[in-house]
């Protein structure tokens, strides 16, 4: 056999030819299976023609729809208004158990378990909101979850739709009988305001109401306010 660089270039195209009809030869078999295929396509493009076989039922149609759609013409299909499929969705109801529950407590009365139920609350900052409403004495409103240390503004956004308070019960201290460190242990009252609130009631003696605490020094309004719920003269 010669060298395919020395031939010539009409033995060349011969060669060519050859390799190329190796390529694309078929056996019998195959050549029986392509033309029951090429007879299987061309019996169904002359019976969709002829409108033997009627279309097949489109997901998205209803009964009367598909018996329609069946009777219109091929080039009058698309005349069928198409259904919104955003109505579809909104009728669409999930099954009951992928459907969330809501879930709430009350802060006054939840513990540790029933906060880790609230989304983005785990034991740790349900451990925190226990312990700071220990130290004030009870929760007076939701917006002091602001205050429990590492509870940003997302977290408080989500949490909010999860809490409420439903009558405060607060554990209040008696200004004529605490004593100064009771006062400060207050999350509200630093060490020199409790003082000044015990000195107060030794030189003038027992407070007859709360708003008395206002006329103590460093008792600014800011913290009146918000230390007034948890104080009591009884």
């Amino acid at each position: 056999m010669k060298c395919y660089f020395f031939l010539s270039m009409k033995e060349r195209c011969r060669t060519a030819a050859r390799r190329t009809a190796c390529l694309f030869a078929f056996t019998k078999g195959d050549r029986r299976a392509m033309s029951l295929l090429l007879i299987l396509l061309a019996g169904t493009v002359v019976l969709r023609a002829s409108a033997v076989v009627k279309p097949a039922k489109m997901w998205w149609a209803s009964a009367e729809e598909t018996e329609i759609l069946a009777q219109l013409p091929q080039n009058e299909e698309r005349a069928l208004p198409q259904r919104d499929t955003a109505s579809r969705s909104a009728r669409y109801t999930p099954p009951a158990y992928m459907q969330k529950k809501k879930f709430s407590v009350d802060l006054n009365v939840a513990d540790t378990f029933d906060l880790q139920e609230i989304r983005g609350i785990g034991s740790v900052y349900a451990k925190r909101i226990v312990a700071h409403r220990e130290k004030l004495g009870g929760f007076v409103h939701v917006e002091q979850l602001r205050e429990v240390w590492g509870i940003d503004s997302l977290t408080y956004s989500r949490m909010l739709p999860s809490v409420y308070i439903a009558s405060p019960v607060l554990r209040k201290i008696n200004l004529n009988q605490a004593d100064i460190k009771t006062l400060k242990n207050h999350p509200y009252l630093d060490y020199y305001q409790a003082k000044e609130i015990y000195l107060h009631r030794m030189r003038y003696g027992d407070f007859r109401s709360v708003d008395e605490v206002r006329d103590v020094n460093l008792m600014d309004a800011e913290t009146f306010a918000r230390v007034k719920p948890y104080l009591s003269v009884e």
